[in-house]
Parts: C-alpha cells; structure tokens; sequence
C-alpha cells in the first residue's frame, strides 16, 4: 500500500501559512489551539512531523532566525509547490463528517452511570461549551486580515491589504457560534430529561 503523502492536518497547516504567511511551530500550534481546537486539533510533535514531511516535499521553506539569549526559531514559509498542493486538496471531495465526542458515549450508556455522574458531566460540558462560544463571539468581534498573525510579535506581511477581513474565516465563526449554540440547547435539555428521571431524595 503506498504511503499516504498528506493528511488533513497536513494541509491545514499549509492554510495556515498561505494565509498568515511565515510562522513557526510555535506559532501553528497557537493558531490550534486558539482558533482551529473546535474544528481540528493538533498535538506540537505532530505539527513539526508534518513540518518535517512538508519540507521534505518541498511545500514549505524553513530559515532560522536569530533570537537573543534564546535558541533560534525555525520559521517555516509556503512554497509554490505547497500552493499548487494545497489547490488540489481543495478541488477534493472532503471526507465524510465524524462526530467524536466522549460525552455523546457516556449518554449512549448512562444506564451504566451511578446516579448524579451523567448530570455533573453534562453540568461540565454546558460550563466547557459556553466558554467556547464566547471565544468564538468575542473571535466575531476581531476577524484577522490576511498575513497578520495576532500576536505581539508579529511580522508583517508585505502582501496583506491592511483591514482586509477574511470571509471565509467569518463563515468559520459563525459556523463555531451556530454549532455550540445548538450543542448548549441539547445539553440543557438532556439535563433536564435526565434529572427528571432521578429518584427525589
């Protein structure tokens, strides 16, 4: 079976500095976890494995840059060929959506908790889910432009048209404040249902 070259997080990242421009590991792996986590997550040794793949592939470029009193950082930047790749990715049929959540299977057997465990764990997750749908108005409220990374140590991008906001990164948001305003009301409602059928003390 031939190996695959490329994987979804592959190209993500690819995204990633297509549309910010040159970031290191570091930086991708902030973009994770601040903005993609709802979506796709990524763990900081898969990042720099794919960093690895990608160059070896000649889709991404890497210079070293000089930092004082700190080990310098490998900055990574997109190629030609990583733009011609991530194109072709595009025009791909993507897979199948796949739900994977850890709650949705406790539900699926809460005939098996002990009493009060399925409630507190949808008391968790009601917590965990408003605190992301905040992160994703508040996210509403300050889309990125193009080529500029948030950060305070930012470089600029020459090619970024200052204020120029992404739509499709606005389509993302929304897609963010839709999905955990529906997962918030079915939480609420499963506690509900579930506490409902507790025994009264």
């Amino acid at each position: 079976m031939e190996r695959q070259e490329a994987y979804p997080v592959t190209y993500t990242i690819l995204g990633l500095l297509a549309f910010w421009g040159p970031l290191s590991g570091y930086d991708i792996k902030r973009l994770f976890d601040h903005m993609l986590s709802a979506m796709w997550a990524a763990a900081q040794s898969q990042i720099y494995k794919e960093l690895r793949r990608m160059k070896e592939l000649g889709w991404v470029e890497m210079e070293r840059e000089e930092q004082e009193s700190r080990p310098d950082r490998k900055i990574y930047s997109i190629t030609e060929q990583g733009r011609v790749a991530l194109n072709k990715w595009q025009a791909q049929p993507a897979e199948v959506f796949q739900l994977r959540d850890e709650l949705l299977l406790k539900v699926l057997f809460g005939a098996f908790a002990s009493p009060g465990d399925l409630a507190q764990n949808l008391r968790a997750s009601i917590a965990t889910h408003e605190m992301s749908l905040l992160a994703h108005r508040q996210n509403a409220q300050a889309l990125p432009a193009r080529g500029s990374l948030p950060s305070t140590n930012k470089r600029p991008n020459p090619y970024a048209v200052e204020d120029e906001e992404d739509p499709y990164m606005r389509l993302l948001v929304r897609f963010g404040i839709e999905f955990e305003k529906t997962y918030i009301r079915w939480l609420y409602e499963a506690l509900a249902e579930i506490e409902g059928e507790q025994p009264q003390s």
